[in-house]
């Protein structure tokens, strides 16, 4: 009888307590982040993404930077920088828009808990979207 209600005010206790359920990961408000992703783009080149976050506010001011390298060498083949905005959507991403030479794109990045290896999907064609990294930039 006893250890039932102390079973039952522990469980209680547990059940009152914040959880770390509650605290965002990274990033959060307030962290710099870069992310990183390449991808195969036939005839030995590869396209590229970076996404170099600085916070502003709530929110995050980004650099978007896409193109293609020599697959061989690394040699920048073409380049293309934007820049706009990121912010933390309801469900579990990142999601920005930037705009390049007066056209706006967008990207998401899916958080998955602590992972750090991201799929992303960028709008802009010249950029590599699938599997990358999230980094605190250190």
């Amino acid at each position: 009888m006893i250890s039932t209600r102390i079973l039952l005010v522990l469980l209680a206790l547990v059940a009152a307590a914040p959880g770390r359920a509650a605290e965002a990961p990274f990033p959060a408000r307030g962290d710099i982040w870069h992310y990183g992703v390449q991808a195969p783009g036939g005839h030995g080149v590869t396209r590229y993404a970076t996404v170099e976050a600085r916070p502003a506010g709530v929110d995050w001011t980004v650099v978007v930077t896409c193109g293609t390298h020599d697959a061989k060498t690394g040699k920048i083949l073409s380049r293309h920088v934007g820049k706009g905005t990121s912010e933390r959507g309801r469900g579990p991403g990142l999601g920005g828009t930037y705009v390049v030479k007066g056209v706006r794109q967008n990207f998401i990045v899916t958080l998955k808990g602590e992972q750090l290896d991201l799929p992303s999907q960028f709008t802009d064609p010249r950029c590599a979207s699938g599997i990358g990294q999230l980094s605190t930039g250190d």
